[in-house]
């Protein structure tokens, strides 16, 4: 009872942006957006009937086309952040190749990478505290800032993994994922469960007000792709939208902290939650001493 999809469950492309029981209202909507926006509308009727318009960005083509003036935006940075970044550009970059090669077709971005946007998730990343916590805190912020347009799950993750081996070397993710077939790979399953719950922390930090209303219309499941469901009763959803992005950042971080927590444990490195963290400042100098 009361199940609605986040993405549209004809094309998952398109993700839930606008919910209303008025028809003239999404008549209205749908005018309003700009002509590089694909709509489609879906009609529910559960306490009362509502309508919810899902849209998608068209024009996408593969990341490794996209083009952007690097130098220009290093050129702006700190020496440490333009340090950090470059190397984050790269394990990215290995991640769109390889994720190409295992299945065999490219990687399409909805949107740029916003290269300007990197230096804020180091600078309101706090360093200081114990190797684990500051892994958790690069990862999160990572993910929250959501400046790349793919894969950025699993570019906090490698992140994680690069920033713990700068402490010690022999350092190695215990296995994040598994082969499903010769094409497809997939989250092991103590890896997913920390996926799918940052994915829901996300989405209902971003859309808080939107679930409000579709609650009220009896909506009480929301359904994203990959399976993925977002029971809107274990959530918060009445309060401003500024105080939710304050709530759920918050709990985002603490759920990757514990991530990084459970990997060293699982790799046997449980040292590494004592182990105080690199500041920025020696984390960037360790990337240099690589080159």
């Amino acid at each position: 009872m009361g199940h609605v999809y986040y993405h549209h469950p004809g094309d998952k492309q398109f993700s839930l942006d606008f919910v209303h029981p008025d028809p003239v209202e999404i008549v209205s909507q749908i005018v309003d957006y700009d002509d590089d926006v694909a709509v489609k509308v879906q009609a529910y009727d559960i306490d009362e009937e509502f309508y919810v318009i899902y849209t998608s960005r068209v024009g996408g083509r593969p990341v490794r086309e996209i083009d952007f003036n690097l130098s220009e935006s290093l050129a702006k940075m700190s020496e440490d952040n333009s340090t950090i970044v470059v190397r984050l550009l790269e394990i990215y970059r290995a991640l769109i190749a390889q994720n190409e090669e295992e299945e065999g077709v490219p990687v399409e971005a909805y949107k740029k990478i916003d290269v300007e946007a990197l230096p804020d998730v180091l600078d309101r990343t706090s360093w200081e505290g114990s190797a684990t916590a500051v892994a958790g805190r690069l990862a999160s912020n990572l993910i929250l800032k959501h400046a790349l347009p793919n894969a950025n799950h699993r570019t906090a993750v490698a992140l994680i993994q690069f920033y713990l081996r700068r402490l010690n070397p022999n350092f190695s993710m215990p296995e994040t994922s598994i082969e499903v077939d010769s094409e497809t790979y997939d989250w092991r399953e103590w890896v997913n469960e920390y996926i799918n719950e940052s994915k829901r922390l996300l989405t209902v930090r971003r859309k808080n007000i939107l679930f409000k209303h579709l609650y009220r219309f009896g909506a009480r499941t929301l359904e994203r792709k990959h399976a993925v469901e977002i029971d809107l009763t274990a959530y918060e959803l009445d309060m401003y939208p500024s105080e939710a992005k304050i709530v759920y950042a918050e709990q985002h971080e603490e759920l990757w902290i514990e991530f990084v927590k459970e990997a060293v444990e699982r790799a046997g490195y449980p040292e590494l939650k004592e182990t105080p963290g690199l500041s920025k400042a020696e984390f960037a100098e360790k990337i240099r001493n690589l080159e």
